[in-house]
């Protein structure tokens, strides 16, 4: 799993989130930090300016007051990542990148590549944020869509799925598997979960509960018809049903992280018999 650290730490729960996920899964956790030079470079303007917050005023830009600062707050990152590792089992990594095209060099296919929603509203135009958003949304990877507030930590794992063999219900049941959950599947009425699903869930010791629904995944509030019954930890869909507008993505999440997998992908379990994540 690749996650891209925000510039700012406040929404320390939803790394933690994805840091769980990753433990949970026997994954590796590789954070990305984009240190963007591109500040430093406009100093060479003379006659270019900041506005300092904290100062309350316009000043010239200074580069070497840059360049430190953006060093702290790499420090920062990497060593508050370091206490997320710190108390689990996994193997972790930390990279300083320059921007968007070296995060994008760094996913590969089978990855899962974290998108941490932005605490303020600033944040979602920063090359940090856009940077690792577009580098996810070309890849083949899977997308875990990471809410700054996280609702709750357990519960079983809710499967969106536009038909019976949709890869999500698949993804899904690893994944209920592995944090030992439920699986709840909703799909359109009539119906009928896979013979071979049923199977492989009784023989992992997944309890499975179907659940009928008149939206579509991509259109969250409506698709899932009550989030008080369902009670959800993690949210699965199909990549085709994936928004681009990070506006609607991260609204539409309400608490409730959401994994998106695959790229325009249907499968069964005769037809692929071994099992991970895409």
């Amino acid at each position: 799993m690749l996650v891209g650290l925000p510039q700012s730490m406040a929404g320390r729960a939803a790394i933690d989130a994805a840091a769980d996920l990753a433990e949970f899964l026997h994954i590796e956790l590789l954070a990305t930090f984009i240190a963007d030079p591109t500040l430093q470079g406009l100093a060479r303007f003379p006659t270019m300016r900041e506005l300092r917050a904290l100062d309350q005023g316009w000043q010239a830009i200074d580069a070497v007051q840059i360049a430190r600062e953006i060093d702290h707050i790499t420090d920062i990152a990497r060593r508050r990542f370091a206490e997320t590792a710190r108390s689990r089992s996994i193997k972790t990594g930390f990279d300083v990148v320059t921007g968007a095209e070296m995060v994008a060099s760094l996913i590969r296919a089978d990855d899962i590549v974290a998108i941490i929603e932005p605490t303020h509203p600033g944040e979602r135009i920063t090359r940090q944020f856009t940077g690792v958003l577009d580098a996810a949304l070309t890849s083949a990877a899977a997308i875990l869509v990471v809410p700054r507030q996280i609702l709750r930590t357990t519960g079983p794992v809710l499967a969106m799925a536009t038909g019976p063999e949709d890869l999500s219900i698949w993804v899904a049941l690893e994944i209920a598997a592995a944090l030992k959950e439920r699986l709840i599947i909703a799909t359109r009425p009539g119906a009928l979960l896979p013979p071979e699903l049923i199977s492989d869930a009784g023989q992992i010791g997944v309890q499975l509960e179907q659940m009928f629904t008149s939206g579509t995944p991509a259109e969250v509030p409506a698709f899932v018809p009550s989030l008080a019954r369902s009670k959800e930890r993690l949210r699965v869909i199909g990549r085709n049903q994936l928004s681009v507008d990070s506006t609607h993505l991260f609204s539409n999440l309400r608490g409730i992280p959401l994994l998106v997998v695959g790229l325009d992908r249907t499968r069964s379990a005769k037809q692929q018999e071994d099992r991970h994540l895409h």
